[in-house]
């Protein structure tokens, strides 16, 4: 069975606040057998949702570790935990709006001490109507969803310790077996990864990226059903108020400044609802050693692909067996991580990794 470790260590410096000083939690586990020069490495990011304690990734973590030979490798990344359900709902109603469904005695007690949110859904889950209702999101500089640089910098640096401590224990392992696999949210961050450290991972996995985060542009909403009243909440990120560059969050304009050498395999539902098929099918066929994998009604099997909407209501399990069988991967012992500069109309990015961890300096043109 899988060994399992959880340790905490610096972080990157926090970019959007004066480069303060950070910390997370790096979860990761190593084959039963022991690391051997076959061994790959596994990163795994979710997405909307998820995160490393779940009991799927946790599952995820030990099982590959085992029956795919590879140390895996995930993070509590920068502001991930705005990225999970409803914790703080905030209604903004009235009486006067309920009077046409709720009772006179139902609204004196909602309303008998100022509203009272939770005699309000437990009234309400008895009605047939959907409701708005906002997440209240304690975001600040110092931790917030940005959907861009922290988040991929943290799982690089999740990955590059990783990477030190198999060196410091004088383990080698095989370079070109360095994986990522993604899904939603975390697949483009997975993109991001490569871009911003090119010559690391030699294989993408990707559950329906989004080629730029949609809600930089528009709030998310999650449905909440409770009883028969449907509750329709909207999140409204800090990082859509901020001055971040559009340039290199679009995906299909941050690959064309670079050579991409890094094996995509690109899953995509012919009805994702967050980005056109076609659009992700014409960044895949654009761009070098990408293959777009399109499920449409005729891939479904109930097992890998259950639905062509978001996230294909894939068995992630059963996905990541569906790319690996087969999958050969030359064999290596030599890792170099170079420096990468990228520019944009408005800013230079430089990634450093003299330290064998990312470091990142951005200026302003």
């Amino acid at each position: 069975m899988a060994k399992d470790y959880q340790v905490n260590w610096s972080a990157h410096p926090n970019i959007y606040n004066n480069y303060s000083e950070r910390s997370f939690n790096v979860y990761f586990s190593e084959p039963d057998s022991g690391v051997n020069s076959e061994t790959g490495l596994l990163l795994l990011i979710p997405g909307f949702g998820g995160n490393a304690n779940s009991n799927v990734y946790k599952k995820m973590r030990s099982v590959f570790a085992d029956q795919y030979n590879l140390v895996t490798v995930q993070c509590d990344y920068f502001g991930q935990e705005f990225m999970q359900s409803s914790t703080s709902l905030q209604f903004n109603l009235s009486p006067q709006d309920m009077e046409s469904v709720f009772q006179p005695n139902e609204i004196e007690l909602i309303f008998k001490e100022g509203f009272n949110s939770s005699h309000f859904i437990n009234i309400g889950s008895n009605y047939n109507i959907q409701v708005n209702a906002n997440e209240v999101l304690h975001e600040n500089k110092e931790n917030f969803n940005d959907m861009g640089f922290m988040q991929a910098l943290d799982n690089i640096t999740a990955v590059c310790y990783v990477i030190q401590i198999l060196k410091d224990n004088n383990l080698q392992f095989n370079t070109n077996k360095i994986l990522i696999y993604g899904q939603s949210h975390g697949a483009y961050l997975s993109y991001l990864c490569n871009a911003f450290a090119p010559n690391l991972f030699k294989l993408i996995i990707d559950n329906s990226s989004w080629l730029f985060p949609v809600y930089l542009l528009n709030e998310r909403h999650l449905y909440l059903k409770t009883g028969n009243m449907v509750i329709d909440i909207s999140f409204n990120y800090m990082a859509s108020k901020l001055d971040y560059d559009p340039e290199i969050l679009h995906l299909p304009t941050l690959y064309k400044k670079f050579n991409n050498l890094c094996d995509i395999q690109s899953f995509h539902g012919t009805t994702d609802n967050l980005i056109s098929h076609i659009k992700k099918r014409q960044f895949c066929n654009a761009l070098a050693n990408c293959a777009y994998n399109e499920v449409s009604e005729d891939e479904l099997d109930g097992v890998v692909f259950q639905s062509t909407n978001h996230g294909l209501d894939s068995d992630f399990l059963a996905l990541f067996n569906f790319v690996l069988t087969n999958k050969h991967f030359e064999k290596s012992t030599n890792l170099q991580l170079n420096p990468i500069d990228i520019n944009t109309q408005s800013r230079h990015y430089h990634f450093d990794y003299s330290s064998g961890i990312p470091a990142l300096y951005i200026q302003h043109l």
